[in-house]
């Protein structure tokens, strides 16, 4: 069980109570970097629909699923969910 203060997934950031029964403190996820990060997954299953496997191991490899697995640890802590629409 989580104790959330504040809105989660917006620019501002929360405090809650981990599973450790510590205050931590998570950052807010900026409009601009949220954004950045739904088009990198665009980037991503796009490539992944790509018929030529260089093409798409490519675009892969050029820094992009990386660039979305560090912004989605740096906002989900703690075996948290991030749900992208």
């Amino acid at each position: 069980m989580y104790i959330v203060i504040g809105p989660r997934g917006s620019d501002a950031g929360v405090v809650y109570i981990g599973r450790d029964g510590k205050i931590h403190v998570q950052p807010g996820w900026g409009p601009e970097a949220f954004l950045e990060l739904a088009r990198a997954l665009s980037v991503i299953r796009d490539a992944a629909q790509l018929k030529t496997p260089q093409l798409s191991d490519k675009v892969l490899a050029s820094g992009v699923l990386e660039f979305a697995f560090k912004e989605i640890e740096t906002h989900t802590k703690d075996g948290g969910v991030l749900i992208l629409g």
